[in-house]
């Protein structure tokens, strides 16, 4: 026969419910989600280097500032 033993009570952090408070829109940093769709390839290589969004981010810097591409004028 099993038996059950006490559960501990669970403590809530009040830094963790503050950030609750905060809600999504500051988890986002300022960006807004959307949904793309790539070629299988195009997604493995974005995975390859962690953050897929913050990766897509760099590349666009990049293509804006004419580093990867030249400036269209």
């Amino acid at each position: 026969m099993h038996t059950i033993g006490k559960m501990k009570e669970r403590k809530i952090n009040p830094a963790s419910l503050e950030n609750l408070k905060l809600g999504a829109t500051a988890r986002r940093k300022g960006k807004v989600r959307c949904t793309v769709t790539l070629l299988p390839e195009t997604k493995a290589w974005l995975a390859k280097g962690g953050n897929v969004s913050e990766r897509i981010d760099e590349i666009v810097r990049r293509i804006l500032s004419g580093e990867l591409v030249p400036k269209s004028e």
